[in-house]
């Protein structure tokens, strides 16, 4: 036991000099399931941490084996509450799968009332998704290019999440119709599934949901909620991402336990 707790203890001192040396603008950490990783803000597609990149590329495979066979495929990424890094993953998951080169990415922006797209992509202008829900214009007109010819940016546009919910039904299809014909992939940034009635029907449409969960902040009971009302409407729950979760022991003795 003394043997353990001088290793700890070494350990923690070692982590502290290199928190000394490390630079005052360092970035929080952050955690996608089970390491604690450094959130981006990327505007180029390539920008990605290593660690975060590897997170992001066991995901791909869950993925990819829970949707064996689909060479087109819709993927809702949504979180119970507003807050748990639903964006983030998101996001960063399109731009993994556009770095692969073999298939064509759109990330698509639903949330029109916290709207982080023209931030995170650095856009200007601000026609998207309530856009097109409201009138006949082809997609194409509302995506953004990125400095990969493989990923594509539709952001919602104007902040009126009216638009969406009233013509969810007859436009969505439409909309992930018309992506299918131009992409391989379609990712779909969401709402919060417990404040926004739009969320909830939308995982109807598409063939997998991801759930993001904040370790730590969300708790169980909200968790429950949120995916009785995916069942609700049938939608294809593949897991949870457990974000943003901490480690009170330095890194490496996680490997060892």
């Amino acid at each position: 036991m003394s043997k353990i707790f001088d290793a700890m203890k070494r350990a923690e001192d070692e982590r502290r000099k290199r928190a000394a040396r490390a630079p005052e603008s360092s970035q929080p950490v952050e955690t996608i399931e089970e390491r604690p990783v450094i959130p981006p803000r990327v505007d180029r597609v390539g920008q990605l941490p290593g660690e975060f990149f590897r997170q992001l590329g066991m995901l791909r495979n869950a993925v990819d084996v829970a949707l064996e066979g689909k060479t087109k495929r819709t993927i809702l990424f949504a979180s119970s509450m507003s807050g748990e890094g639903t964006t983030t993953i998101a996001t960063n998951f399109a731009k993994v799968l556009a770095l692969q080169g073999h298939e064509r990415v759109l990330v698509c922006e639903m949330n029109a009332r916290r709207p982080r797209f023209p931030d995170v992509f650095s856009i200007n202008g601000t026609e998207g998704v309530t856009e097109y829900f409201a009138d006949e214009s082809d997609l194409p007109s509302y995506v953004h290019t990125t400095d990969s010819d493989d990923l594509g940016v539709l952001h919602v546009g104007k902040q009126d999440a009216t638009i969406i919910q009233l013509h969810l039904n007859q436009v969505f299809p439409r909309l992930i119709e018309e992506t299918m014909r131009h992409y391989d992939t379609m990712i779909i940034d969401a709402p919060p599934i417990l404040n926004s009635p739009e969320t909830a029907p939308m995982t109807a449409f598409v063939d997998a949901v991801v759930v993001v969960v904040q370790a730590g902040k969300t708790k169980r009971e909200v968790v429950g909620r949120s995916m009785e009302s995916i069942e609700k409407f049938d939608g294809n729950v593949l897991g949870v991402v457990l974000n943003r979760k901490k480690y009170y022991i330095p890194d490496f003795l996680y490997k060892r336990i």
